[in-house]
């Protein structure tokens, strides 16, 4: 009865013995990263933060770890993980989309999201975005939310962010002016929009995305348009 009981512990012994070896072994090194989603990170920067040698294994490898390494990046807002067995890792990027500058001081630009987070600051821009206009605050922290006082200016930037964001106007829109937020003004070269306060937004934004895809040349031309209780004053002139 003893010597079987023992013979039993030595097979169990031998068979995590083998169980730690295989686990350990090669079979199981991370020998393929599939990153997907990025588009503002580069890939370089991505693996780079990543830090998997040659002799990473899969089932050991620490996401948690991953992705804070990754989140250190303010462009992207979370990471999701996918293990295959014997050794692919997929990388699923969700990253912060940059909506808008805002100058805090002459030459600071500040970059935002679509929800007013600072993701970065240069003495220069980098792609065509609106710049907000008559947003005042005199203090800010990267990777946080823009605390201004005026609180109404600041939901209603975010808010047509989002819109022209989802209508795909950032390339055309060029300013963002919440100085006077019963008068809010979209500029798209020379042509002014009053879209007045935040009311029905999503229709005002709609309005302006059917009144450009009419103007591919709208650049070219100065006018007004004012759409405030959807009672549209329209004037243009074709710049020579």
């Amino acid at each position: 009865m003893q010597s079987r009981k023992f013979k039993v512990a030595m097979i169990i012994c031998a068979l995590a013995f083998i169980g730690v070896i295989i686990l350990f072994s090669p079979f199981f090194y991370l020998e393929e990263v599939i990153i997907r989603g990025y588009n503002t990170v580069s890939r370089q920067e991505i693996e780079e933060r990543l830090e998997i040698t040659g002799t990473t294994n899969l089932l050991f490898f620490n996401l948690g770890s991953a992705r804070r390494r990754l989140t250190e990046n303010l462009y992207i807002a979370n990471v999701e993980f996918t293990r295959r067995l014997p050794g692919t890792l997929y990388v699923e990027v969700q990253e912060r989309r940059l909506a808008a500058y805002v100058e805090h001081t002459p030459g600071m630009f500040l970059f935002l999201d679509e929800f007013g987070r600072v993701l970065e600051v240069r003495s220069f821009t980098t792609q065509p975005l609106p710049v907000i206009e008559g947003l005042n605050f005199n203090h800010f922290a990267l990777g946080e939310v823009l605390q201004v006082p005026d609180t109404t200016a600041f939901n209603i930037m975010t808010q047509y962010a989002q819109l022209i964001y989802r209508h795909g106007l950032v390339s055309r829109v060029t300013h963002i002016n919440v100085s006077d937020t019963a008068n809010t003004r979209i500029l798209v070269g020379y042509i002014e929009f009053n879209v007045g306060g935040i009311d029905d937004a999503e229709l005002k934004v709609r309005t302006i995305a059917g009144m450009l895809s009419e103007m591919p040349e709208a650049e070219f031309a100065r006018g007004f348009v004012d759409l405030r209780e959807n009672r549209p004053e329209i004037f243009f002139e074709i710049l020579t």
